[in-house]
């Protein structure tokens, strides 16, 4: 489907949506201003902490980000400005949008778990943070803000149509989206989307909230990694914030694979997750009893640190639950021919039951005719519980009763009338045995290419990230710029948009090498990456290019608005505070001109500003130039 597409379903589910006259999700007047405010290259600190101000709540969470968990390294603060130097624009905007959502009324159904939701977005949003940082395909603000509200479709339709829009009997999520789309046309992925757009995110955003596979053309360029991203983020959220679904594992192994992380990552991952959530919960008053959040995370961790079961050593083995005592010993007299096999017969249900949880038989021999039990109903439960690992063998004075078929369709593998042939008996029963072992080695196969294809994921991972990334800072280097440029620059003559280059050097950087030792100059870089990072958008290209030089190249933006930029990032280093020297930066701007025949003229031109800058007295900003004809006219 093409973008021009997805962008008319997005004005159909809303106008959908708002049909049905209930109050939909949306963010309150002060997130949505900031936004707009965001959006411009022009704006400064200042314009958007005055905008801010308005609502006190939002100051104090922004302070209270900034001195979070996030940015540990860094020293306390109480200024707003700084908090905001420190997150970033965007980040304040992003949080400002989700801290109202949170706190919406709303008419919600009373059985649907309003707080369950958030907390479940929260631990997609910090998951998605945790990966953008680490994969470096997406600025952490919009990261998390994107695993934050990236469901918020679902909050709209139960709003709209009530409970039942978070609720399928299929009891899956892909269960779900088919129940929703069934009864009303879309899903609340779909509609997370259009929400999104509706609300001005950037089209890359709202895109990403649609799963891969599912109607989306990518148009804005990363869209396969970065859904894919959104993914893996979704499936470890829905793992932590109910049972975990042993058949939905292979799922998040084979996504996180493919971003190069094996089972060890996704453990640190999940305990930086652990040492995360609890002040991002107070921050946005969500409410999760600690113990309750701490047993949800062991049992996630418990759960990827548990190899896939695998083929069973020693014979098989054969439980029987029968209706009286003349029945088991007549099923145990006939499996008793086999000496390989090992049978077992339960004195009573509950008995047998127990023992098919602890002993974790190949095959059930179950009788249909149980005084006071819902067979059907047990089938279903067995088949739901162990899955493929039990052959279940119905053996009945009655094979064509109605209740038999029942039980057939809800799990059981096999019927037997009875009294039969003791030699069929026994062979049904050996079937039911190779059937599950059969089974266990495909697992085991499966399970083995699941290493193997992690291992080679993660290898072309790393030597991916090897060659376009700075081991120190994380940024992109020096191959990556040039790759990105390549691109950018044609893009550039082809649309005729602005094109502008900020190229960042640290003021003295030789002399806190010299006086406080590489070590202190490292932590630094570090910082001053970080700090820098904040300032930018996921459409601009940050990257160190040299030592202490860091380049900044921004499409779409002309020579004015990339001063501006260059000032706030001049400002957040300025106010930074840690365990290093304080340090400034000097910066020149260029502008792309008609002139230049290529970016390296640009370069030139942003080099020299910044040699201006050096001798007008370091700590600056100088602008090189501003084409007399814009590139874009």
């Amino acid at each position: 489907m093409e973008l021009t597409d997805l962008q008319a379903r997005n004005q159909q589910i809303l106008a959908l949506l708002r049909e049905t006259g209930r109050p939909m999700p949306s963010p309150g007047s002060v997130a949505l201003e900031l936004m707009r405010a965001v959006e411009r290259r022009d704006v400064s600190v200042f314009e958007v902490c005055n905008i801010a101000r308005t609502a006190p709540m939002l100051v104090a969470r922004t302070v209270q980000m900034a001195n979070s968990a996030l940015y540990s390294g860094l020293r306390p603060t109480a200024a707003m400005e700084d908090a905001v130097m420190r997150i970033g624009v965007v980040a304040l905007a992003r949080l400002a949008v989700g801290l109202s959502l949170v706190h919406a009324a709303g008419g919600w159904d009373a059985d649907f778990d309003l707080n369950q939701h958030w907390r479940c977005a929260l631990a997609r949003g910090l998951v998605l943070q945790h990966l953008a940082r680490r994969l470096r395909n997406l600025p952490s603000s919009e990261a998390f803000t994107l695993g934050l509200l990236g469901n918020i479709g679902q909050l709209a339709m139960v709003s709209a149509y009530g409970a039942r829009a978070a609720t399928a009997d299929e009891g899956t999520e892909d269960g779900l989206l088919h129940h929703q789309r069934r009864l009303w046309g879309f899903d609340q992925n779909q509609a997370s989307a259009a929400l999104l757009d509706g609300w001005g995110f950037p089209i890359s955003l709202w895109l990403a909230a649609l799963p891969i596979g599912q109607d989306t053309a990518h148009a804005a360029g990363r869209g396969g990694e970065l859904s894919l991203t959104v993914d893996v983020a979704r499936c470890m959220a829905v793992a932590l914030c109910g049972p975990v679904d042993q058949a939905e594992l292979p799922r998040l192994y084979m996504g996180a694979a493919r971003l190069g992380l094996d089972a060890q990552a996704m453990i640190a991952m999940l305990d930086q997750l652990r040492a995360d959530f609890p002040s991002m919960a107070r921050i946005l008053d969500i409410s999760t009893p600690n113990t309750q959040a701490e047993a949800e995370f062991q049992r996630l961790r418990a759960a990827l640190s548990t190899t896939p079961p695998i083929d069973r050593p020693g014979p098989g083995a054969a439980l029987v639950i029968a209706a009286d005592k003349a029945r088991a010993s007549e099923i145990d007299d006939a499996l008793q021919a086999d000496a390989d096999l090992r049978v077992i017969v339960a004195p009573d249900l509950w008995r047998g039951l127990e023992w098919l949880r602890d002993l974790q038989p190949d095959v059930l021999v179950l009788s249909a005719e149980l005084a006071g039990v819902d067979v059907v109903a047990l089938c279903r439960e067995l088949r739901a519980a162990r899955g493929p690992r039990l052959y279940i063998l119905l053996v009945t004075d009655d094979p064509a009763a109605e209740m038999v078929l029942q039980a057939m369709d809800a799990g059981a593998n096999d019927v037997l009338a009875m009294p039969a042939d003791a030699r069929l008996l026994l062979a049904k029963v050996r079937l039911g045995g190779r059937t599950v072992r059969l089974i266990d080695a495909l697992e085991q196969e499966r399970h083995n290419a699941f290493d193997m294809q992690r291992e080679l994921a993660r290898l072309n991972a790393n030597l991916r990230a090897a060659a376009y990334s700075d081991d120190l800072t994380g940024l992109p280097n020096r191959r990556a710029l040039d790759d990105f440029l390549q691109r950018v620059w044609a893009e550039t003559a082809r649309v005729r948009q602005a094109l502008s280059v900020v190229i960042v050097d640290l003021d003295a950087f030789k002399q806190v090498n010299d006086n406080h030792g590489h070590e202190a100059g490292d932590r630094v870089l570090v910082a001053v990456a970080q700090a820098l990072r904040a300032q930018t958008r996921a459409s601009d290209m940050l990257a160190r290019w040299g030592g202490e030089e860091i380049v900044l190249v921004c499409p779409g933006t002309d020579a004015a608005a990339a001063a501006l930029l260059a000032e706030r990032m001049r400002g957040a280093v300025e106010r930074l505070r840690g365990d290093f020297p304080q340090i400034t930066l000097s910066a020149g701007v260029a502008q792309a001109s008609p002139a230049d025949e290529d970016f390296a003229d640009v370069m030139r031109a942003a080099d020299a500003a910044l040699l201006q800058a050096k001798r007008d007295g370091r700590n600056r900003v100088v602008v090189a130039r501003a084409p007399r004809v814009p590139v874009g006219d």
